[in-house]
């Protein structure tokens, strides 16, 4: 009788640390996935603000990286000139002499240690005097 009580025990035991192995992994992995989705938007915003990101006639593409070590992230992000448009309503541009040219981001965060990626659109526009 006490040999089934410690085989039912062990089994148990068992069983939770299986349990415990299995939600530290899905921890991990859903810390991955939020420092990508970081990595992505902190790449959004570095391209914003490097010179040269906005082209209108070939698509930029910047390679950023961030952390280190095992956390050590990398976003590539990809602007895009998609069209013109007249500047948008109560902005304080006139349609007559400036337009708003129009672009696509797409940035994609990546975990180096794991394969967690997230991918972000973003639309921005610039106002830009009219060609004519």
């Amino acid at each position: 009788m006490a040999l089934v009580i410690l085989l039912v025990l062990t089994i148990l035991g068992i069983s939770a640390m299986d349990t415990g192995s299995l939600q530290a992994v899905m921890a991990r992995n859903t810390q991955d996935t939020h420092r990508a989705f970081e990595a992505a938007e902190s790449g959004l915003s570095r391209a914003m603000n490097t010179a040269g990101s906005f082209d209108l006639y070939n698509p930029v593409t910047n390679d950023f990286d961030f952390g280190s070590g095992t956390y050590k992230a990398k976003a590539t992000v990809t602007t895009e000139f998609l069209a013109f448009s007249p500047p948008k309503r109560g902005s304080g541009y006139s349609a007559i002499n400036f337009d708003s040219a129009n672009f696509d981001q797409k940035s994609t965060g990546e975990v180096a240690a794991t394969s967690a990626k997230t991918a972000l659109h973003q639309g921005v526009s610039q106002i830009v005097n009219k060609s004519e």
